[in-house]
């Protein structure tokens, strides 16, 4: 029987393309399974240099078995042949759980579940997709804010997802990461981190500004989530920081670091500063914020009218 034929009877989803049989596109059928590839097979009927594309899905099910996909290019000497050799593998990758369906602290997803997660990502966008785990059990998401700052956001994803929602990692203050929408669905977990990383960008702009200007001794590799900087501000004495991410114009908290000594001249100049800053405020409705500097270490302060 004509290899064409034979094909058309196996394998009735995947078309060819033209007329030399050298390209085919639609699906092949694994149980009651459904995998789109695409195939080039530039010298047909020999299968030198053929090239496979398949589905996003497909493609993690196979992964870590290219090596017999480009063997049997060379061992399989009929295209129907290869198809079936491709078949098979599938079939045995669904079915022991060798790649993508491998079991997961006991369980096995299903595949539904594993569809389900697979459309997710996609309605996520490709884009915003750092890296995927061959179990699909962790998962790193990537958005840009308007500063160009690049934020990652881990999900970690138990067997039994989507009944319990992913485990989020991400480097935001703990007071904004538990703000994280707490769901059961990818993209809308992906829509609350980038609203939150959006929120953040006066926040961020402060410290960034601070480190850029200031000797800042600790942390000693500032992370998005750090919320204080303490700074360096003369002899044996720093001041620590802290910014309300929620309400970065507000006052910060400051906090004079050293001795009594040589604290004090420092702490007295900020209060008198303070002071004067709201009788002025009191006096003069206009002001929504007053700034002002400290005569001593020249640090840039602002506080409410």
């Amino acid at each position: 029987m004509n290899e064409q034929l034979l094909i058309l009877k196996r394998f009735p989803l995947l078309i060819p393309e033209n007329s030399n049989f050298t390209l085919y596109r639609g699906f092949i059928q694994v149980g009651n399974e459904e995998f789109y590839i695409r195939l080039h097979v530039p010298h047909y009927p020999d299968l030198k240099e053929l090239s496979l594309q398949c589905s996003w899905e497909l493609s993690v099910i196979l992964q870590g078995n290219a090596k017999h996909l480009s063997e049997w290019t060379s061992s399989c000497s009929t295209l129907i042949a290869y198809l079936e050799c491709l078949q098979n593998l599938i079939m045995k990758c669904l079915e022991t759980g060798e790649v993508a369906s491998l079991l997961l602290t006991g369980h096995r997803l299903s595949v539904d579940t594993y569809k389900r997660i697979i459309s997710e990502l996609e309605s996520v966008g490709i884009d915003h997709i750092v890296q995927v785990s061959s179990l699909l059990d962790e998962i790193m998401l990537q958005a840009i804010d308007q500063a160009s700052r690049t934020h990652i956001l881990g999900l970690s994803l138990c067997a039994n997802y989507p009944s319990a929602p992913p485990v989020i990692q991400a480097d935001l203050p703990n007071t904004v990461l538990s703000n994280l929408k707490r769901s059961s669905s990818l993209p809308a977990i992906y829509k609350s981190f980038v609203q939150q990383i959006a929120a953040l960008q006066v926040f961020w702009d402060a410290l960034d500004e601070l480190d850029s200007i200031c000797w800042v001794i600790d942390p000693e590799n500032p992370k998005r989530k750090d919320a204080y900087r303490r700074i360096m501000i003369g002899n044996n004495v720093s001041v620590q920081i802290t910014i309300d991410p929620f309400n970065p114009m507000e006052r910060p908290d400051i906090k004079f670091l050293g001795s009594e000594c040589a604290v004090a001249p420092f702490q007295a100049s900020l209060n008198e500063k303070f002071q004067w800053l709201r009788t002025l405020s009191t006096s003069t409705k206009s002001f929504s914020y007053i700034h002002g500097e400290c005569p001593n270490c020249g640090l840039a302060i602002s506080c409410p009218s």
